[in-house]
């Protein structure tokens, strides 16, 4: 068993992260209201994620390997501690 205070300090730092985690959240749905865009549908497959979106008056699409975002969400929390693999 690991130590109580590891574990305790572990649960803080996660909670501080969780914290910061909130803070961007809400910074990026702030900036996309301020460019004007908008998810219109976002569907999620086993292989990627597809999103319509719109800009002002612009309609597109955008297609998200859902491999390539769980590598980079993997790395970014590696880098910052959270995980350990």
């Amino acid at each position: 068993m690991a130590r109580p205070t590891a574990l305790l300090r572990h649960l803080l730092i996660l909670e501080l992260i969780q914290a910061h985690i909130a803070r961007e959240f809400a910074r990026v749905k702030a900036q996309m209201r301020e460019d004007g865009l908008h998810i219109i549908e976002r569907q999620d497959g086993g292989m990627d994620i597809r999103i319509e979106f719109r800009v002002g008056d612009h309609y597109d699409e955008a297609v998200f390997m859902r491999k390539m975002l769980e590598a980079e969400a993997a790395n970014r929390a590696k880098r910052t501690g959270m995980i350990s693999r």
